[in-house]
C-alpha cells in the first residue's frame, strides 16, 4: 500500500493475520529454538523459512577460520544470550532442508533495495564486519535483509524477543500490535509455529507494512503481535 497512515496499518495488519501462512522469516532471536522447529512431528506442519544468506556466508567462512566463530557469537548476542546450535546451523546452511522444513536463503536479490540501503547505512557495529566478497557491514546486511524481503514480500517475521523492534525504533517506527484483532491471531500463529513442541516459549510476529510520509524516511512501519 501507499500507506497514508494509522487506519492504513490496521487495514494491513488485519489483512495478514486473517490469511495465515506456511512461509516466515527466521529473526535471529529464534535460533536457539531451531532444534525443536526441525523435530516437530505434524502431518500438516511443512512451513518454508526464510534466513539472511549472510548467516550461511559466515558459517562457511568459519569452516576455513575459526575466528568466524566469534563474530558469529557476537552477532547473535545482539538478539539473544541463549545457546544456539551451530552445527545444527551450519547443516541448514548446507542442505537447506531438513524433515520436509525448507530454509531458503534471502538474497539481496529478493528485497526491497531502499530499505535494504536504509538499514545498511544505519545500522553499524564496527566489531562486526567481516570479508565476504565484499568487506561487508554484517549487522547493516543482516537487519536489511530481514525488513527488506519482509516489505517486498510480504511475509511475515518470527520471533521469540523484541531485540529487533528495539534496535530499529530510532529509526523506524514501531507499532505495538498486541491488543488487537485477539480472535483472529492464534489461528495465524498456529499455522506455522510449532506450538506442540514449544510451550513456555513467547512468540512474537512482526509484519513489515508500507508507510510512506515525510517524517518516516524508512517508508516502513513494524507491526509487533503476539499470541
Amino acid at each position: 500500500m501507499g500507506g497514508s497512515g494509522l487506519g492504513d496499518v490496521f487495514k494491513e495488519i488485519e489483512e495478514k493475520i486473517s490469511t495465515p501462512s506456511k512461509e516466515a522469516i527466521l529473526d535471529i532471536s529464534v535460533f536457539p529454538e531451531l532444534n525443536k522447529i526441525v523435530e516437530v512431528s505434524r502431518f500438516d506442519f511443512k512451513p518454508v523459512y526464510y534466513i539472511p544468506d549472510t548467516v550461511y556466508k559466515l558459517f562457511i567462512k568459519a569452516k576455513t577460520d575459526v575466528q568466524y566463530y566469534q563474530l558469529i557469537t557476537d552477532l547473535f548476542r545482539k538478539w539473544t544470550t541463549r545457546s544456539i546450535d551451530f552445527r545444527l546451523l551450519s547443516r541448514i546452511s548446507h542442505e537447506k532442508e531438513i524433515g520436509g522444513i525448507r530454509f531458503v536463503p534471502i538474497t539481496k536479490e529478493m528485497v526491497d533495495m531502499e530499505v535494504y540501503e536504509f538499514c545498511y547505512e544505519r545500522f553499524v557495529d564496527e566489531k562486526l564486519f567481516a570479508e565476504l566478497s565484499p568487506r561487508t557491514n554484517v549487522l547493516g546486511d543482516i537487519i536489511g535483509k530481514i525488513l527488506g524481503f519482509a516489505k517486498r514480500s510480504k511475509i511475515p517475521i518470527l520471533m521469540l524477543n523484541r531485540k529487533l523492534a528495539t534496535m530499529v525504533r530510532e529509526v523506524v517506527p514501531v507499532f505495538d500490535a498486541t491488543n488487537i484483532f485477539v480472535d483472529k491471531k492464534q489461528k495465524f500463529f498456529s499455522a506455522f509455529i510449532p506450538v506442540k513442541r514449544t510451550r513456555g516459549v513467547r512468540w512474537f510476529i512482526c509484519l513489515v507494512i508500507n508507510l510512506t510520509l515525510p517524517s518516516n524516511p524508512a517508508g516502513v512501519v513494524l507491526a509487533v503481535v503476539d499470541p
